[in-house]
């Protein structure tokens, strides 16, 4: 049963994985055929259901329900429904509504809909998991999967199977289009919510004695299925201690709301302008776009390289999906009005720019070309320069300034100032602790595993896969290091109310940094703010970035302090006639 879709690579991502893949199902490495001297005489196979066509398995209308149980507790539900076939295409459409328990929390529900042709091959359709969306389409032997903003062709030749994550009823119509008989079972397996494909593999026999119509149907994904005449029966995951069973069949009333999209205009009263650039980079490297926001003031201006987020945004701090407004245009916009010539950029994979591998490393080379770029703007005076990241992208800038000395200042909003193994645990833990006390030694385990594999010691799961050198890159940063480097001085802006770092130590812990290597380094922190600067009455958490009661604004007090101090190390905003120096 496939797993989550892809998340982003920040901390906050790893933390998901392990809280769904607590309640969820997971994708072990498919197990291999027993060799054919460890089969038993062979005997002419048993033919438990003959497979059918996509409209012989259903009325048009038919819902089909599964509860899913860990134990005593329900940890969901899902739903499927044939829709109908098309009388002039012959194409059939059939429906999946998922519905996810988790503690504490709002249920997590995801909807879909797939088309099939007479023979069941998968056409088109979409899965949309809260306000994210992922549509797929087959063209020729590929089905194509996009998000709006990234598309991924897999390979689906005539007999591919395809299931979205937690749709039971997918798997139910995967096997019925099927012939299953006796004996050794597999096909191309993918997965329609975005996760890696899998060879699907399965030994079939007899279920019961007493039920020879009914087949046992233990997989490579760890699953054991009894099918009887079609249909699922049970689904037993004996180590997720899991249980999916079929119920009365009652569609669910629930509908999930169109994706919210994000558009970026300047403010009424803006006196800046925008200029569209590409960022000049090495052969091999990927295209890189952004934008210099120049100010209405004349001549040669202090400048500011804004390195937004993770790395996977647009210029304008849009991120997802879902569709998140991070709040960067909001920051970069007021630095500019304050007269301040600003370059932001689309990072790789987004916006404008080209997908590239996703590599942290990487990721800094593409911050020097920003600052390279901005550096020969004619409005700027390339002796006062500042570097201002956010989040993770704080070492980033950070390891710019090690590298070039001219820089006249750094501005860390919302940074880790320990290691990345620290944030990742306490943000795990914080997770774990709202767990069913049952639940919490697994996935402790399971956060160990992961975190282990990252560092390369062990198996990675497969969703993993393009996030594994990323991942590794940062758990091997040393902040000491980064700070040791930079002869600028440093600016630490922090939200009390941050749950992406420690409000309390990781500011704590850049300050006493700075102390240590004698930076000359400021921190400030404010209350009532989040890690997106951003005020926050109740508890920040990964679904208020979703603005479920209405847009919030970046905090002005913190905007007029960041304008502040870059005014500070920069000399004033006059016009000047500086030349970078040697």
């Amino acid at each position: 049963m496939p797993p989550t879709p892809r998340k982003s690579g920040t901390a906050g991502c790893v933390v998901t994985f392990l809280l769904t893949a607590a309640s969820c199902l997971q994708i072990p490495v498919a197990e291999t055929t027993p060799p054919a001297a460890a089969v038993e005489a062979e005997a002419p196979p048993t033919i438990f259901w003959p497979g059918r066509g996509p409209g012989e398995l259903y009325q048009a209308g038919e819902v089909r329900a599964f509860v899913l149980r860990r134990g005593k507790i329900v940890i969901g539900h899902s739903w499927g429904r044939y829709e109908g076939a098309d009388p002039e295409t012959g194409e059939h459409r059939f429906a999946t509504r998922v519905e996810i328990s988790l503690p504490g929390r709002e249920p997590l529900r995801s909807a879909g809909e797939i088309v099939v042709d007479a023979r069941g091959e998968l056409l088109r359709g979409y899965e949309q998991s809260g306000a994210s969306r992922l549509t797929f389409e087959r063209q020729e032997d590929q089905i194509v999967l996009t998000d709006g903003r990234q598309t991924e062709a897999m390979s689906a030749p005539p007999g591919t199977a395809s299931m979205a994550f937690s749709a039971i009823f997918h798997e139910e119509l995967m096997l019925g289009l099927r012939e299953i008989r006796s004996g050794d079972l597999s096909w191309r397996l993918i997965s329609l919510s975005g996760s890696l494909p899998v060879e699907w593999t399965a030994k079939v026999t007899v279920a019961d004695p007493e039920h020879p119509e009914e087949a046992r149907i233990a997989t490579g994904l760890g699953e054991v299925i009894v099918l009887s005449r079609g249909r699922i029966a049970s689904i037993d995951i004996e180590d997720e201690a899991l249980q999916i069973r079929p119920v009365p069949a009652r569609w669910p009333e629930w509908e999930l709301e169109a994706p919210k999209r994000l558009s970026y205009e300047p403010g009424k009263d803006a006196t800046f302008t925008r200029r569209e650039i590409e960022l000049p980079g090495r052969r091999g490297e990927p295209r890189l776009v952004g934008e210099v926001l120049i100010p209405a003031a004349r001549g040669p201006r202090p400048g500011v390289v804004f390195v937004g987020g993770n790395g996977q945004q647009d210029r304008y701090g849009f991120a997802g999906p879902p569709a998140v407004d991070l709040g960067a245009h909001q920051i970069t916009d007021a630095l500019a009005e304050a007269g301040f010539v600003v370059l932001r950029f689309d990072e790789r994979g987004f916006g404008g720019s080209e997908a590239a591998t996703r590599s942290f490393d990487l990721q800094i080379e593409d911050a020097k070309r920003a600052l390279r770029t901005l550096l020969v703007q004619p409005e700027v005076d390339p002796d006062r320069v500042v570097m201002v990241g956010h989040g993770e992208s704080g070492w980033r800038a950070l390891r710019v300034a090690g590298d070039d000395r001219h820089l006249a200042g750094v501005a860390l909003l919302g940074v880790p100032g320990r290691a990345y193994q620290a944030v990742l645990n306490e943000q795990a833990e914080a997770d774990i602790a709202t767990l069913p006390p049952a639940m919490q030694k697994h996935a402790r385990e399971e956060h160990k595993r992961l975190v282990d594999a990252l560092r390369g010691v062990g198996e990675l799961p497969p969703e993993f896969a393009d996030q594994a050198l990323w991942a590794r890159e940062i758990l091997a940063v040393d902040p000491g290091a980064l700070v040791a480097g930079v002869t600028a001085p440093i600016f630490v802006a922090q939200g009390e109310k941050d749950f992406e770092v420690d409000p309390e130590r990781d500011p704590a812990a850049l300050q006493a940094l700075g102390r240590r290597h004698k930076k000359t380094i400021k921190v400030r922190r404010y209350p009532g703010l989040d890690h997106l600067f951003k005020p926050e009455p109740g508890k920040s958490a990964p679904a208020r970035y979703l603005d479920p009661d209405g847009p919030r604004d970046v905090d002005p007090a913190f905007l007029r302090d960041l304008v502040g101090w870059i005014d500070e190390v920069t000399g004033g905003k006059r016009p000047t006639k500086g030349r970078r120096g040697s």
